[in-house]
């Protein structure tokens, strides 16, 4: 729907659902709980938008890169991610509630495209996974983490928050995390997010396209970190609670200016024990929720059925503005049930929206993720295609029959592997450090 076609109905629509926009304050849900009652965990995070692009002549559709940190107890070999019924559509009888239209690799990471800095989260690794499998409801990936230092493939290392000491463990923690330094003996302290992903334990550039978002409307999803073996690392009741979580990514309404518009205040909630969207620095990377650029024109705008151009152009405008929040430890229910093939337990429920944001009228399913900020990582939220994800051969791999339910079609178009790669060694030679 145009946009000055849509505005009239936006107001009307969007305080029946409660939504509203974000505050500039660093909001973060309860994190899962420590190994003891006396241990403090530092403020992390899991999951982190690197990159939101629009895709030109489509004012609804943008591309977006995020990377995960792996918190748990293991290496992880693959990310799922899958809608839940967080997803909201402001205006149902007119137009269709956001989905997912296309999935891939940008092997350099951040920002979208082959020119972007080639190295993602600030280490000299590159994504060289592949997409799995992607329909219009879940998406899923092996993850490989390129080591430049050693020329190697691996999973995504780990670094375990919640295996610890049994007794006074905030300070073993604490120098688990990147920049975290302990202020007194039981306060760690994470002053700067840009320190976070500095570890070996992340992996940058799983693109997805999110296709009929208008302003006003979020787009949940369930996310999964997977063992190399492509099973989660963790579900509700089962395994590790930094393995799995939720998602919530808001459009904010905005002016011709690219400002918010003022009657839209920060107090929308999605599921019990979530403290609203935010605009941070542990849930997006370099400014990342302000669009300003269209991305790279043919790349990332297909789905490929499970089992089976350069640099885009800038805008001197605001195109569009989101806040986003991230969960760990909670699983929602599922927009397509097809689509929990793990048959993960659901421990949260969706709020009923109000004028207080949505009263919790449920249990608060867990908590989220990264002690602080929110932090989900990893991405899949159930659903696959087959308790191993299926294989496919690949980001362009092969065709198969789709188990994991929706709408899958042709694959997605990304640079090869080899190529990407070369790429991203070139431009070692004149990288220097941003941050």
């Amino acid at each position: 729907m145009h946009k000055l076609a849509s505005r009239f109905l936006l107001a009307t629509g969007i305080s029946a659902l409660g939504i509203g926009s974000v505050a500039e304050v660093a909001l973060a849900d309860p994190p899962p709980p420590p190994p003891n009652f006396d241990t403090v965990l530092p403020s992390v995070f899991c999951f982190r938008f690197t990159d939101i692009k629009a895709v030109e002549g489509d004012e609804d559709k943008f591309q977006a890169a995020f990377e995960v940190l792996n918190w748990t107890n293991m290496p992880v070999g693959g990310v799922r991610i899958a809608l839940n019924q967080g997803t909201t559509n402001v205006l149902p009888p007119i137009q269709d509630a956001p989905s997912f239209a296309g999935a891939g690799i940008d092997n350099n990471g951040r920002p979208i495209g082959l020119d972007a800095d080639p190295l993602p989260g600030n280490q000299l690794f590159g994504n060289n996974g592949k997409v799995v499998g992607s329909t219009s409801t879940a998406i899923q990936w092996e993850a490989k983490q390129f080591d430049f230092n050693t020329f190697t493939n691996r999973p995504i290392p780990n670094r375990d928050l919640l295996t610890l000491p049994d007794k006074n463990a905030t300070a073993a923690a604490c120098a688990l995390v990147p920049g975290c330094v302990m202020s007194g003996p039981n306060n760690p302290v994470v002053s700067n997010w840009e320190t976070v992903d500095n570890g070996e334990n992340i992996l940058d550039g799983f693109v997805i396209t999110l296709d009929d978002f208008d302003e006003g409307e979020v787009i949940s999803f369930n996310w999964n970190l997977l063992d190399e073996n492509q099973n989660p690392v963790g579900m509700p009741g089962v395994g590790n609670e930094m393995g799995f979580g939720t998602v919530n990514l808001f459009r904010i309404p905005i002016d011709e200016n690219g400002n918010p518009d003022a009657e839209f205040e920060n107090k929308n909630r999605i599921f019990p024990g979530n403290t609203g969207f935010g605009q941070t620095g542990n849930v997006f990377a370099d400014n990342s929720h302000i669009v300003t650029e269209y991305g790279p024109s043919g790349q990332f705008d297909d789905l490929k059925p499970f089992n089976s151009t350069t640099g885009g152009s800038s805008s001197s405008d605001i195109i569009a503005l989101f806040g986003a929040e991230f969960g760990a430890g909670i699983t929602a229910p599922f927009v397509n049930p097809a689509d929990n093939i793990f048959n993960s337990e659901i421990n949260t429920t969706l709020l009923s929206y109000g004028s207080d944001g949505g009263s919790d009228g449920g249990s608060d399913g867990g908590s989220d993720g990264g002690s602080d900020g929110g932090s989900d990582g990893g991405s899949d939220g159930g659903s696959d295609g087959g308790s191993d994800g299926g294989s496919d051969g690949g980001s362009d791999g092969g065709s198969n029959s789709n188990p994991g339910g929706g709408d899958g079609s042709v694959k997605v178009p990304e640079p090869t592997s080899i190529a990407a790669l070369l790429l991203t060694g070139m431009g070692l030679f004149g990288y220097k450090r941003r941050r």
